[in-house]
């Protein structure tokens, strides 16, 4: 019996033991890793080696390497091995899938996940990653690193095509694809027809000859598709930019401006184009290429599904002279040689108060010369102490004489005495 009970012990510990190893090789393997980043609210509805923050899924903090040796980084590429209690930085799949990173320094993590070597991010924000947002897949930066976000196979894209028994969707990997709608009705525009979707594709059939028809309604339809009755256009409706309507024959017949054309007034810069249904009346649309302008040099003017945005240059671009933008849609103007061969308090080019200090050395002093913000000695012939003899030095090191002539000189044996003539 104890021998009974001994074997089964042993065989137990084989099971766990297996089942342990086989999870770790999932791990070290990265079965479970290549799963793409989505939106999020918690944690639970992200993958199991990703965790939600700022809305979106990303990989966990070292997830890709062991922390007390190195290990391997995700995507199945190996991390420079570690030294004995270095923490590895762990690898941020970009948006071309390739995984950057590896061990840490030497008791310390990197925070870049790089090897600690200070490697510059790719981006502070999505906007400065390449690319354009969409229903489908939005761009994100995760630890310095672009990426892309999918939305779930499913999402209901934004802009619909009203009529075409279909529904705009997300197929999970970015795209957008078509499913069967058959609530969305086509409708074209005749009173005397149906308007059915069947399994996603739209069809017509004839009015019952109860319909009524006609401008108010005042005539039925023949059950052929047909209203009957007029004696006039006014009759059958009242002619716009988008339908003609005329009495040919007793019938009514109407002429819709094909879907999506149409001369019809526009604002300029608001990202949409008023245009025809292809129904008789007027609809908007997304125009993309109808760019709004916030008269900032310092973002991009861009129509984002319709609606202006306007998204932050770089920090590179130029936006005036000595000017330049701040990544936030902000104009910075700089004018750091200002104070080159000057000195004290100025005004710079950009309009800004510098304080150049005092650099002059020697006989100079801050606008000594009697030019503002100019080192230079000042020339001005020393004040003598009353004296009308002998010399004194001057601001420049000079000596100059304190004697005072008299001009014109003196007469008839008169002396002069600090420039004026005495007996």
């Amino acid at each position: 019996m104890r021998s009974l009970q001994s074997r089964f012990r042993q065989v137990s510990g084989l099971l766990l033991a297996s089942t342990a190893l086989t999870f770790g090789c999932a791990e070290l393997l990265g079965l479970e890793r290549d799963v793409p980043a989505g939106p999020c609210n918690t944690d639970l509805e992200c993958a199991p080696n990703q965790h939600c923050e700022s809305g979106l899924c990303g990989p966990n903090a070292g997830s890709g390497g062991d922390s007390s040796s190195g290990g391997s980084v995700s995507s199945g590429e190996a991390g420079a091995p570690g030294t004995s209690g270095a923490t590895a930085g762990g690898g941020q799949v970009g948006a071309a899938g390739e995984t950057t990173g590896g061990a840490g320094a030497s008791g310390a993590p990197s925070s870049d996940g790089g090897s600690g070597t200070g490697i510059t991010p790719e981006c502070t924000s999505p906007a400065d990653c390449t690319g354009q947002d969409s229903d489908c897949a939005a761009r994100t930066c995760l630890n310095g690193q672009c990426g892309v976000a999918y939305a779930k196979r499913g999402d209901v894209a934004s802009v619909q095509v009203a009529g075409d028994c279909q529904k705009s969707i997300c197929d999970g990997k970015g795209a957008f694809t078509t499913e069967a709608d058959d609530t969305d009705l086509p409708d074209d525009g005749q009173v005397c027809t149906v308007d059915l979707c069947k399994n996603g594709v739209p069809s017509h059939s004839f009015a019952p000859p109860t319909t009524s028809c006609g401008a108010s309604s005042q005539f039925k339809c023949d059950g052929m598709g047909v209203c009957g009755g007029c004696t006039g256009d006014a009759d059958c409706g009242l002619n716009g930019l988008c339908a003609t309507y005329s009495c040919t024959g007793g019938v009514c017949k109407n002429t819709f401006v094909m879907s999506g054309q149409g001369t019809l007034p526009n604002t300029v810069g608001d990202c949409r184009k008023n245009v025809c249904d292809g129904k008789g009346s007027p609809t908007v649309i997304a125009d993309n290429s109808d760019l709004p302008s916030d008269n900032n040099p310092c973002t991009k003017d861009q129509c984002s599904n319709g609606l202006p945005v306007f998204p932050p240059q770089s920090n590179t671009t130029s936006c005036g002279a000595l000017s330049t933008c701040d990544g936030a849609g902000n104009c910075v103007c700089s004018n750091p040689g200002a104070c080159t061969g000057k000195c004290g308090m100025l005004t710079d080019a950009c309009n800004h108060q510098q304080d150049c200090g005092n650099p002059c050395t020697g006989n100079d002093t801050c606008s000594g010369g009697g030019v503002a913000n100019v080192c230079g000695c000042d020339s001005t012939p020393p004040d003598c102490g009353g004296r009308c003899s002998g010399r004194a030095t001057n601001g420049c090191g000079e000596s100059i004489s304190c004697v005072i002539p008299c001009m014109p000189p003196c007469k008839f044996g008169g002396i002069c005495d600090c420039g004026v003539c005495t007996t």
